[in-house]
């Protein structure tokens, strides 16, 4: 079979911490897309368990119990045909390969899936930072060093064995078939287990795993022990499956005896999560008692979606892509050392979708009557209208990435309205993005269905779609080194994964000693190189725990700090001030509240509303904030509008939102 390759989409996926042992599936459509044939939802809600494509509705957000239910990751293998030699993007090929499935002339017997899952946040470096994400911050590393190290009290070599085996949660590998689909899950009393390139499963009851109870006795576990990083399962065709954590967090004590707290927003001492990330591998078993390995993928579990089908006015796909199209050469009809100005964007595929994010902005935030009439404005333009009658002739609204600080610190009214980059003080689209936005208001665009991608190929970047891009500060799901080349494999033209690929260390599991860690530092940024990247690398340059950094970030005044006025941080996936579903009568939407409200949200000081005073109640209310999702897809046996989208599934509570400080000066408490 050397004329075909397997492979597993999408190439990074996403599962989603919830307080329920039951779960739901990751949306496999675009935020906010309606998809053609006049469907009855927009894309972006998840799917229900037990089928491939039916979206939920707000019945399926929560258990029997009021628990909000996680979203799990679900994995599949496509076969593509190499006889044409090195790849190109996009493929266009692929067809799905399941248990059953003739591959190459062989019958597939089963699919035997690896997972190795880790949280490495407690050894890794410090994010928050004044530092710019693409100058300053990236310099430490590119120097060797690194802008400070978590938890220093512990010990000042982040290499020390002790050091990362305290401070590593490695659940280790697990294995499961897709033809026994039984639940394996990531905890510690289940043995680690991998499985090898010939689909021989090898136990190893000696691996090192570590959990914050095997080294710390005295622990504040607010929620239940951290003992587990979820589990993984196959449907009955063999697709793999991963549901992530319980959105737990611990903290263990002090010398004094007093648990640390939460002082900070982003790092903080003394604290573990129940996030994680690692390696999806895979190997066909034939019928014939052959085996193929399949290019691997790599899962991350994040916060929960609290608004899914809203779309980032820059989605992690755009900062992705971006950086592909412009260091690893993905799309030379796009861009070859520079971006060619005979390329013609499609509307449907890289226009719309930021009209239409800019449109969506209006329900998670509060504007004024004009501003949200501007945003619908931008989201009604259509492939059929001239550019220059529109609202956006000229991209005069529309923040320049290329004039840098030039524009970087202009609020109002260059768009998008909303805070930048760790050192920026507000979000310019990719300069992908604002290149097809350039070619689109000189005319040079093509209209009608123009996605070339291949299924699995629509998977990687669906995935992708439904995450924060832009403002890594440090953001929801990935940080900052999404953007960088030495995270992937760069040999994707030939070595049969196509793009996309993190660059995995290769793991020797028979090497595993049980008195050392089996995880190291790992990936570093500019330093480590190609094939680095270990389990529990990715989320490690996240928030610890998560929950701090959601809840500080819903209203600011611009960093640096230019002026007084209040913007969002992450107004797409951090809804800030929404509309409640059962406020809606007659069609007429009801006054406002802040998404995070109730006891202990109040303040004087307008920058601090909308979010917890004291941090540790977000860990105790994380699973009561509501769910914003489009009217149609409500069934409480009302009437929406297929434009509202609207809280449901709230238990929190708080009088409506009776002014708006955005554009105010902010006030000092008294």
């Amino acid at each position: 079979m050397s004329d075909l390759s397997l492979r597993v989409h999408p190439s990074i996926g996403f599962a989603r911490v919830g307080n329920s042992s039951e779960y739901y599936l990751a949306p496999e459509t675009t935020a906010g897309i309606t998809p053609p044939g006049g469907a009855k939802v927009s894309g972006g809600l998840p799917i229900k368990r037990g089928t491939l494509d039916t979206p939920i509705t707000s019945d399926d957000l929560r258990d029997n119990t009021g628990a909000l239910r996680r979203q799990a990751a679900r994995f599949r293998i496509y076969a593509y045909s190499t006889k044409k030699g090195g790849d190109s993007y996009p493929n266009g090929g692929g067809v799905e390969v399941v248990i059953g499935s003739k591959v190459g002339g062989k019958v597939v017997k089963d699919i035997v899936w690896t997972v190795h899952l880790a949280n490495k946040k407690a050894n890794g470096y410090r994010q928050e930072t004044d530092l710019s994400v693409d100058q300053s911050l990236l310099s430490f590393y590119k120097d060797g060093g690194n802008p400070g190290l978590r938890n220093q009290q512990v010990g000042e070599d982040p290499h020390n064995p002790a050091r990362i085996r305290m401070l590593t949660i490695d659940a280790g590998p697990r294995v499961v078939r897709g033809s026994a689909a039984e639940q394996v899950a990531f905890n510690r009393a289940t043995p680690a287990a991998f499985a090898d390139e010939h689909g021989a499963v090898h136990a190893l009851h000696l691996y090192p795993k570590s959990y914050p109870a095997d080294h710390f006795p005295k622990l504040s576990e607010p929620h239940g022990p951290l003992d587990t990083l979820g589990e993984m399962e196959t449907d009955d065709e063999g697709r793999l499956i991963v549901a992530g954590g319980y959105g737990r967090a611990v903290a263990w004590a002090q010398p004094d005896g007093e648990y640390y707290g939460l002082p900070v927003f982003v790092d903080n001492d003394g604290w573990f999560d129940d996030t994680s990330d690692g390696p999806v591998d895979a190997v066909i078993v034939f019928e014939d008692g052959s085996t193929q390995t399949v290019a691997g993928a790599w899962v991350v579990t994040a916060d929960p979606a609290f608004a899914p089908q809203t779309l980032n006015i820059v989605p992690l796909w755009d900062d992705m892509f971006d950086s592909w199209i412009r260091n690893m050469g993905l799309r030379p009809d796009v861009y070859d050392n520079g971006y060619r100005e005979d390329f013609k964007p499609n509307f449907r595929e890289h226009i719309h979708p930021i009209f239409r994010a800019t449109q969506l902005q209006t329900w998670n935030t509060n504007l004024p009557s004009y501003a949200i009439d501007a945003h619908n404005a931008v989201g009604d333009i259509s492939e059929d209208d001239d550019p220059g009658s529109t609202i956006m002739a000229g991209l005069t609204f529309v923040r320049n990435p290329k004039r840098g600080n030039a524009e970087s610190q202009l609020g109002a009214p260059l768009m998008p309205l909303a805070l930048g980059d760790a050192g920026q003080s507000f979000l310019s689209l990719s300069l992908t993005q604002y290149f097809f936005l350039e070619q689109w208001n000189a005319g040079k665009f093509t209209k009608g269905e123009r996605d070339r991608l291949g299924p699995g190929e629509r998977l990687d970047k669906v995935s992708l779609m439904n995450c924060l891009g832009g403002r890594f500060t440090p953001g929801i799901e990935f940080s900052f080194i999404i953007r960088l080349p030495d995270l992937y494999k760069d040999d994707w033209r030939t070595n049969g994964g196509g793009p996309f690929r993190i660059a995995g260390k290769p793991l020797d599991y028979r090497s595993c000693n049980p008195t050392q860690p089996f995880l190291t530092v790992g990936f570093l940024p500019l330093q480590t190189g190609q094939n680095s990247v270990e389990p529990g690398d990715i989320c490690k340059f996240m928030a610890v725990p998560w929950q701090t950094d959601y809840n500080s970030c819903a209203i600011h005044t611009t960093e640096p700090n230019i002026d007084l006025t209040l913007y969002w941080s992450w107004p797409a996936e951090r809804p800030v001030a929404v509309y409640r579903a059962e406020d809606v009568k007659n069609g007429k939407l009801g006054e406002q509240r802040y998404s995070v409200r109730g006891d202990g949200t109040t303040n004087p000081n307008p920058a601090l509303m909308g979010r917890f005073q004291d941090s540790s109640h977000m860990l105790e209310k994380w699973s009561q904030i509501g769910i914003i999702i489009q009217g149609t897809a409500i069934g409480d046996g009302t009437e929406y509008s297929f434009d509202q989208f609207l809280e449901v599934e709230s238990r929190l509570d708080e009088p409506a939102i009776k002014s708006w400080p955005m554009n105010a000066t902010h006030q000092e408490p008294a």
